[in-house]
This record gives C-alpha cells, structure tokens and sequence, in this order.
C-alpha cells in the first residue's frame, strides 16, 4: 500500500486531469458550476445530469434516516453492548452514517469562496468526496472484522474463549478507520490540486485501479465467501450432532438456553450474509468498469460511470434496512416502538368513547333501579 502510494506521488498529473467531481460527485453541472474540460465520451447532458444528482440526493437522505435510526435502536437497547459482534455492527452503521452525510454534505455544499483557504477546504473535504468513500472503504474492512470475529468464536470457540481480549474490539475499530485513511483519503489528498480556483484530481496510474479492485473488493470478497462457507458448514455439522451428543438428562432451562444462543448466532450469521451480498452486488461494476477504463480496454462513459456510482451508494443505504428487517436487536425494538405508538394512539383514541359508553351505561342501571322501586 506503501509502494502503491509513492507510485501515485511519483506520476505527474496529466494535462487534462479532470476535475475531482468526475470521480465522486454526480451533480458537476447540475447547480451552476462551471462544466469540465471532459473528452467527448465523457460529456454527460444537463437533464441527465440533474437526473443523478436528484437520485444520489435522495439515496443520501435516505441513508442518512434509515442509518440513524438503527443506530439510535442500537444504542438504546441494552443488549446490544453485550457481545463484541454487536459492538462491531454498531461501528459498521456509523461508518455507513459516516459515509452517506458527507455524501449529502458534499451534494448540497457550494464550493464558491472569496477565501482562498475555505476554498480550498471545501475542495479537499467536500468536493472530492474523500470522507464519504473513505467511510465506505471503512467499512468494506468492518465486514472482514466482523468475518474474522465470528470465524474465530464458532470455527475454534475454544481459542476464542481462551485468547479474546477487550483490546481485540478496540482495535476492530480502530482497523477499519487506518484502512479507509490509505486507500483513499491519503491518495486523493495527494493527488487533489486547486488550481486557478478549481479543483482538479490529478490521473492516477493504472496500477492503483488494479490494486484498488483487490484491495476493497475481490479480496474482502472472497475473505468473506470462504469465511461464511466454513462457518455454515460448522453450524450444519453442529446441528446433525445436538441430537446424538445432548444427554439425556439436561435441563428444559439448559436445553431452551442452548437454543436461544444458536437461534441468536445463527440470526447474526444470517444479517452480514445478506450485508455481504450487498455489497458483492452494489460494487461489482464500479470495481469492473474502473479497472476497464483505467487499462483503456473498454472507452470511458460518464453515463456509465454516474449509473455505477449509484449503485455504490445504495449498498450505503440497503444495510440499515437490512439489520432492521433481519438484524434480531434492531426487530425487537422496532416492534417495541411500533407496539408503543400504536397502543398510545388506541387509548387516546378510544378513550372518550370508553367513558361515553360506561356513562350510558351507567345511566341505563340507574333508570332500572327506578323503575324497579
């Protein structure tokens, strides 16, 4: 990562660098900046621009709510401190809330300054969207964290039990962070220039499109396919064995115990399975079409290239969703709210009616007792 970064300072920038917004931002020419000098394959029409940049502001609102509210349900749901894997999911959905409200900021903040410095500010932090992907390509490596963490306490528990230290969660936190730093904030920093008040990103060698495509991609995937498999496979052995190995005389109390435990592993297994076949699916083509482009095997298309960087920001707002319809924390909460609101709004509702009706028929009782005398 050393060597692909002094690969990257020692290439001179190319005399039509493009303008850091290419790379990240979809909205170039959608508020009024001025169009940049693109070749002709990657002109891209006003309509069709204005068109992504509504798309990608939306999917960034979108993931900004949904992020929020499933960290907002794992912070206040005690249970979600009590093992390492929740801390770690917690971290994930800061990372994706991290990564889709710089996004947002990037889209909305105007780069117009007087002052050279705030420009320039603007330039490194907002326009070149560095924050936001770096956030993504943090989390990218949260998922091989968590991976590692669940491979390790179900593959080989007793290591786990034996050799796990709270310094271990500190530093599944810390790991996503230095990851993300390298492999973008500190080569767009480096390569980003403010020129004539302009933000240009300087071209970036080949190489590090290669090595960027195994570094947060290929090989995180394929970490986490043979991780998961082993993992699955465990679990299918362990199930064939219950039945044989439990003895006879255990527990009802032990016996529920042991099934909730595997009921809760099994439902974490089952949440960053489908987080990690979201982001197998949302960043294939990115990943693919950089590596074409770069090579100049297939011609460059900012249509293409916009459509792709969508997709990329979805996966930021799919996962929320996916821990609040599959993650068991984040469920029970919102049945809990859910219950709340709903109960709340039914005695309000059904609260002046109540006492209307025992009034009459209170009133009804009186008058019998009247007749009745």
């Amino acid at each position: 990562m050393v060597w692909l970064t002094l690969v990257t300072l020692a290439t001179p920038n190319s005399d039509n660098a493009t303008e850091a917004g290419f790379e990240y931002n979809v909205s170039t020419t959608s508020r009024g900046r001025s169009r940049p000098s693109y070749s002709s394959s990657y002109y891209i029409s006003p309509t069709l621009s204005t068109v992504f940049y509504v798309i990608t502001v939306i999917t960034a609102v979108v993931g900004c709510l949904a992020n929020a509210y499933v960290l907002l349900a794992l912070l206040l749901n005690k249970k979600s401190r009590a093992s390492n894997v929740n801390v770690f999911i917690t971290h994930q959905v800061i990372l994706d809330l991290t990564a889709c409200t710089f996004l947002l900021l990037g889209l909305l903040v105007q780069p117009a300054s007087t002052n050279h410095a705030t420009a320039m500010f603007l330039c490194f932090i907002f326009e070149t969207y560095t924050i936001s992907s770096a956030a993504g390509n943090a989390s990218i490596c949260g998922l091989i964290i968590i991976t590692i963490e669940r491979y390790v306490k179900i593959v080989h528990p007793v290591a786990y039990r034996n050799n796990y230290r709270p310094w271990m969660t500190r530093a599944g936190i810390v790991i996503p962070w230095i990851f993300g730093f390298c492999t973008n904030f500190l080569p767009t920093m480096l390569t980003t220039k403010f020129i004539r008040g302009r933000c240009i990103w300087g071209t970036l060698p080949p190489i590090w499109n290669v090595a960027k495509f195994v570094l947060v991609y290929l090989g995180p995937l394929a970490f986490i396919v043979f991780g998961y498999w082993k993992i699955l496979a465990v679990i299918r052995r362990q199930r064939k064995q219950v039945g044989d190995s439990q003895p006879k005389a255990t527990s009802a109390a032990a016996t529920a115990a042991e099934k909730t435990s595997r009921r809760t592993e099994i439902n974490v297994i089952r949440s960053m399975v489908l987080v990690s076949v979201s982001f197998a699916v949302c960043f294939v083509c990115m990943r693919v079409y950089a590596i074409l482009t770069s090579t100049r095997v297939v011609p460059g298309i900012g249509a293409l290239y916009m459509l792709f960087s969508v997709f990329t920001y979805t996966n930021r707002c799919l996962n929320p969703f996916i821990y609040a319809t599959q993650y068991e924390v984040v469920r029970r909460w919102w049945k809990a709210v859910v219950y709340r609101v709903v109960c709340g709004q039914n005695l309000m509702e059904e609260g002046p009616t109540t006492t209307t009706a025992n009034n009459e028929q209170k009133a009804a009782q009186n008058q019998a007792t009247t007749k009745n005398l």
